[in-house]
C-alpha cells in the first residue's frame, strides 16, 4: 500500500498512482506517476523504455515526503519503470539509499533535504540512479554541522553509477556531487551553482565525465580529484571559482576539449592546477581548444611527474608552480586541497 495524506490533491495523486501501478500489474512499462492519469504511452529515446503520459496535471502546490518518495521509488526499481514526478517537490530528511543492483529512474521534480545527502548510491556497476530534469538542493543540518558532517547532494561509492541529466544540483554546506571509491558518473546539460565547499569531489579510482555542464561561483574549487581519478569534461563552462577551477592531484587524469575556464578569483592560484609530487605519482593533462579568460592567478600550474598534451588553448597563462611546500600543505589541511 502507498502512504499519502488525505487531502484532495493527496487523492487526486493516490488514484494517479492506483492506476498507474494497475497498469504495471498487467504487464505494461510505463511510469510510476505522483500524480494525473494514464492517457498514452510513447518510446522515451534517451534509454529505449517506455513511459506514460499524464492527462492533465495537478496544480504544482503538493509535496511527497520520505515515506511516500520512498515507496514510490521501491515502485519503480521493482517494475524498472520511470518515476515521475511531474514538478513536485519531494522533501527529505534521511539519504535514500540505493544500493547493490538497483536502478531507479526519476524525472522533472525538485527534491529538497537535509540528511548527510539528499542520494547515496553504492554497490555493483548494474546498479544506476539517474536523474532527468531534476532540482536538487541540499540543506544544511545543525546536528551534522556539530559534527562537520557536511554530506553532499549526491554521494556515490563502492561500484556505484549515476547519470544526470538537464539537472540543477547544490549544496549549501557540502559539495554538490561526492564521487569515491570505483564510482562513476556522468552528467549532460546539468547546472551546479556554488555549493558550501568544493562543487564535485572525485577520490580513490572515481571518473566523472561532463559534457555542456556549467559551474559556476565555486568554493574553493569546482572538481577536485585525487588518486587514480579520471576526469573528462567536454564542452563546459568553469566561471567564478574562488581558488581554482580544476584542482588534480596524485595520479589524476584530465582531459578537457571545447571547454570555456574564466574568472576564478584568487592570484595565488592557477585556474588549474595538476600536482604529480610523490615518487609514485603519475598524473596525466589533456586540453584542447579549451579557453582561458581573465583568471586572477593565471591559466595552468603543472608540477611533478605530469605528462601534458595542450593544444588549441592560446593564449595560455601558465604559473610556475612556487605555491607547493608550505601553504599547499595548509591549504590541504584547511581543506581545501582535499574538499
Amino acid at each position: 500500500a502507498i502512504s499519502i495524506r488525505s487531502s484532495g490533491m493527496a487523492l487526486r495523486r493516490k488514484l494517479g498512482l492506483l492506476a498507474s501501478l494497475a497498469s504495471v500489474a498487467a504487464g505494461a512499462r510505463g511510469t510510476v506517476s505522483a500524480r494525473g492519469t494514464i492517457q498514452s504511452t510513447r518510446q522515451c529515446s534517451t534509454r529505449q523504455r517506455q513511459y506514460i503520459a499524464l492527462q492533465s496535471p495537478a496544480p504544482d502546490d503538493g509535496e511527497i515526503l520520505q515515506q511516500e518518495f520512498e515507496q514510490l521509488a521501491a515502485d519503480a526499481i521493482a517494475s524498472g519503470q520511470t518515476l515521475e514526478l511531474g514538478g513536485m517537490r519531494v522533501q527529505l530528511h534521511e539519504p535514500f539509499k540505493l544500493t547493490s543492483t538497483e536502478s531507479l529512474c526519476v524525472r522533472g521534480g525538485r527534491i529538497v533535504g537535509d540528511g548527510h545527502a539528499l542520494f547515496t548510491v553504492g554497490g555493483s556497476r548494474s546498479g544506476l540512479l539517474e536523474l532527468n530534469d531534476c532540482t536538487l538542493s541540499h540543506k544544511p543540518s545543525a546536528a551534522r554541522s556539530e559534527k562537520c558532517s557536511l554530506g553532499a547532494a549526491i554521494l556515490v561509492r563502492g561500484k556505484g553509477r549515476l547519470a544526470l541529466r538537464n539537472c540543477h544540483l547544490s549544496s549549501e554546506a557540502g559539495f554538490a556531487l561526492w564521487l569515491v571509491q570505483k564510482a562513476s558518473a556522468s552528467a549532460v546539460g546539468c547546472v551546479f551553482p556554488g555549493s558550501g565547499r568544493s562543487t564535485i569531489c572525485a577520490f580513490e579510482n572515481a571518473q566523472l565525465e561532463l559534457e555542456a555542464c556549467t559551474l559556476s561561483d565555486a568554493k574553493p574549487h569546482a572538481v577536485c580529484a585525487r588518486g587514480d581519478t579520471r576526469i573528462t569534461l567536454r564542452r563546459c563552462t568553469l566561471e567564478g571559482s574562488e581558488l581554482r577551477a580544476i584542482y588534480c592531484y596524485h595520479s589524476s587524469a584530465l582531459d578537457m576539449s571545447d571547454c570555456s575556464v574564466s574568472r576564478t578569483r584568487s592570484p595565488d592560484s592557477a585556474a588549474i592546477q595538476m600536482d604529480a609530487l610523490r615518487p609514485q605519482d603519475q598524473a596525466r593533462v589533456s586540453l584542447r581548444n579549451t579557453r582561458f579568460n581573465d583568471n586572477a592567478g593565471g591559466d595552468l600550474s603543472i608540477a611533478g611527474n605530469v605528462v601534458r598534451d595542450v593544444t588549441g588553448c592560446a593564449p595560455l597563462v601558465e604559473r610556475t608552480p612556487e605555491l607547493h611546500g608550505a601553504l599547499a600543505a595548509r591549504e590541504r589541511d584547511a581543506g581545501y586541497g582535499l574538499y
